[in-house]
């Protein structure tokens, strides 16, 4: 399931339920998109790791920001993924 998040200058963020793996631990997926003229410009992060997984259309520049909100932001996206989502066990 997916979690709005906020929406701030035209990017909409959104992030999944929790992902608990034996292996790989807890996981979020934030999602980012912004509307351009062909469609949507993305971004997906994971966390705790903070590492960006996907990248369309953005700027080396937007990204380094957009990298920090997620940093700044993400215990309180735990806090409510695990208040208002559920905890989905991946295999492995």
């Amino acid at each position: 399931m997916k979690h709005h998040y906020s929406t701030i200058n035209n990017i909409h963020t959104t992030f999944s339920d929790i992902h608990s793996s034996l292996t790989k631990g807890e996981s979020i997926i934030v999602h980012m998109e912004r509307p351009n003229a062909h469609g949507f410009d993305q971004a997906e992060f994971l966390l705790p790791s903070v590492v960006c997984t996907k990248c369309m259309g953005f700027t080396e520049d937007e990204l380094i920001k957009l990298t920090a909100f997620v940093k700044n932001n993400s215990p309180l996206i735990w806090e409510i993924a695990r208040e208002d989502g559920e905890i989905i066990a991946d295999v492995g």
